[in-house]
């Protein structure tokens, strides 16, 4: 069966973002895309008619504008783009529904810019989606938006890992994708800088370091190089193009951010545990800071979305 891709929008103008890295998605898994808009159904604690007859002239009005936005970015992007206008009482609800309903393999939304608080995701439709869908999610933030009306290619992949099996969750998603041969996959991970003298290390466990067991968070360069190399190893014999960066540094999020133009990325993969949010990324609090400063689109793995570890 096809794939779906289900890409929200929600009439504004970072759709547009959002439709390419969809599309660049679609491409890489031979995929289907369904747009949706959640069109929020009025409450009204004593409808009138006239009430009624303003609703229904607004949802119509949302029918033609993501009708006009499909045709539009069908156009741009060479392909046939599926969508829907469907009724709600809450955005992110409706979608989850929706997802379950019609068993999409990612979801696709474009985030908006930091508000008042710094804040561009915690809270927000994005923030329970990726906490709460089956599907792995795939964030297009604002710096993103060169991506808008054009068509783009999601190849060469960032994954960011910390050492604990958990972050591997991502790897298994990216090497089911339908051309996953084609992708090329740069594993990072960032070390504290060893204390003059030598670093403290947990005892370097025999035979299979990744394997139930072999958490690996706080190590230092050679051992995280060596380890992460395993990783590589068996993602080359699976014919997957891999390099392994380990960079020593106290700022994670900024180096994840700074690889994106070093390693010339197209897309950031990582995992999450998705318990309260992007607060508990697997490499710590610098999820909120690698969404609202990438310049590509973030894909983020949960437990719930993720497939089994990589074995």
């Amino acid at each position: 069966m096809t794939p779906t891709i289900l890409l929200t929008v929600d009439g504004s103008d970072k759709d547009e973002r959002a439709f390419a890295a969809a599309a660049a998605l679609a491409e890489l898994d031979n995929a289907t895309i369904r747009v949706v808009r959640v069109f929020e159904t009025p409450i009204e604690t004593s409808p009138s008619r006239a009430a009624e007859l303003a609703a229904v002239a607004l949802r119509a009005d949302v029918v033609k504008n993501v009708r006009r936005s499909v045709e539009r970015a069908s156009a741009t992007l060479g392909r046939e783009i599926m969508w829907d206008v469907i009724d709600g009482l809450g955005v992110a609800a409706t979608l989850l529904d929706d997802l379950e309903a019609h068993d999409a393999a990612f979801v696709v939304m474009a985030t908006r810019a930091a508000g008042a608080f710094g804040r561009a995701i915690q809270g927000s439709v994005a923030d329970r989606l990726v906490r709460e869908s089956p599907r792995p999610v795939v964030l297009v933030p604002p710096r993103a938006d060169y991506m808008s009306g054009k068509q783009v290619t999601l190849r060469r992949v960032l994954v960011p890992l910390d050492g604990s099996l958990a972050a591997l969750r991502v790897i298994p998603r990216l090497l089911a994708l339908a051309r996953a041969e084609v992708l090329e996959i740069v594993l990072l991970q960032v070390v504290r800088r060893e204390r003059v003298g030598g670093h403290l290390m947990p005892s370097d466990l025999p035979g299979d370091e990744i394997s139930e067991g072999g958490e690996w968070t706080h190590v230092g360069a050679a051992v995280a190089e060596r380890r992460l190399g395993a990783v590589a190893e068996r993602l080359r014999g699976r014919g997957s193009k891999t390099e392994v960066r380990v960079i020593e540094s106290a700022d994670v999020g900024a180096v994840i951010v700074d690889a994106i133009r070093k390693e010339l990325v197209e897309l950031i993969a990582m995992s999450t545990r998705g318990a309260s949010g992007l607060q508990r990324l697997i490499i710590g609090s610098v999820a909120e800071h690698v969404v609202r400063h990438s310049e590509v689109p973030v894909l983020l793995v949960t437990a719930r979305s993720g497939d089994a570890i990589l074995q």
